[in-house]
């Protein structure tokens, strides 16, 4: 069956779609993002609450990442289509947010 997807260009058109798709919506949802945070920080229990709670999120994306590329080198090909989380980046906007303020 997955043979028949690939040879039926059905794979590079999702592709293709989805990777337009994020290269326009991406630049919105990142603005929603530092704006929701900009918000929520403004709420008094929020900063302390964001101490305990961000460290986690990031082991976990971390593990999340470590597991799909794991998965992708042992060769599950489904794991080569599963999206990474984008810790990289999401440090760099919020700390580029942090500075701005």
């Amino acid at each position: 069956m997955a043979s028949e997807v690939k040879s039926g260009n059905v794979v590079e058109t999702a592709s293709g779609l989805a990777k337009t798709a994020y290269t326009k919506y991406e630049p919105v949802a990142e603005q929603y993002a530092v704006s929701a945070w900009r918000s929520l920080n403004q709420l008094p229990f929020f900063p302390r609450v964001a101490q305990v709670v961000v460290p986690t999120a990031a082991y976990c994306s971390e593990k999340c990442n470590q597991t799909v590329k794991d998965t992708a080198k042992k060769g599950y090909e489904v794991s080569s289509y599963l999206p990474l989380v984008p810790t990289e980046k999401i440090s760099r906007v919020f700390a580029e947010e942090a500075a701005a303020h």
